[in-house]
């Protein structure tokens, strides 16, 4: 019988011991019912229900039973992921404007172009003095003197004068 109590006494202080290093050791905010400090005055005055109300009620839970569950992981692929991908398409928009931008530039540049080649080529004409007043691509017809008209003209005067009345 004394062999027995001495066990229990042994196996009593053990319990102790670890209750009070596993309420030392556990996390402040993980730790339930009361605080912290309170369950390590209540181990140490009442020892034995101390320690059990301590692995019965205080001790923080395990999530469960078993190998802990992996920490929640961020995506690995650049496609999984909704930064990179929403990323991906203001990019995409980016360059859509860009080059819609250069199309209407070059479009802007042509269109300038064809309204300098087609102005300077009137405007050489007319500095050249050869045109008529009514179309700068018609030739002046050469007159002749004695008639009043042009060669290839017989219809009348080539001049715009009105005719004195006799």
């Amino acid at each position: 019988m004394p062999r027995l109590l001495l066990f229990l006494a042994i196996l009593g202080v053990a319990i102790i011991i670890y209750s009070l290093i596993d309420c030392i050791m556990s996390k402040r905010h993980e730790v339930r019912s009361i605080s912290k400090p309170a369950w390590l005055i209540i181990i140490l005055l009442l020892p034995l229900i101390g320690a059990g109300m301590w692995f019965l009620f205080g001790r923080p839970r395990s999530a469960r039973p078993g190998p802990p569950r992996p920490a929640r992981r961020h995506p690995t692929a650049p496609d999984d992921d909704p930064q990179f991908l929403q990323n991906l398409e203001t990019k995409r928009r980016q360059q859509a404007r860009e080059a819609e931008r250069r199309r209407k530039e070059q479009e802007l540049k042509a269109r300038e172009a064809e309204a300098k080649k087609k102005k300077g080529t009137g405007d050489g004409e007319k500095a050249g003095g050869t045109a008529t007043p009514g179309n700068a691509n018609t030739p002046v017809k050469p007159v002749d003197p004695a008639k009043g008209q042009s060669k290839d003209d017989d219809a009348g005067p080539a001049s715009t004068e009105r005719p004195k009345n006799p």
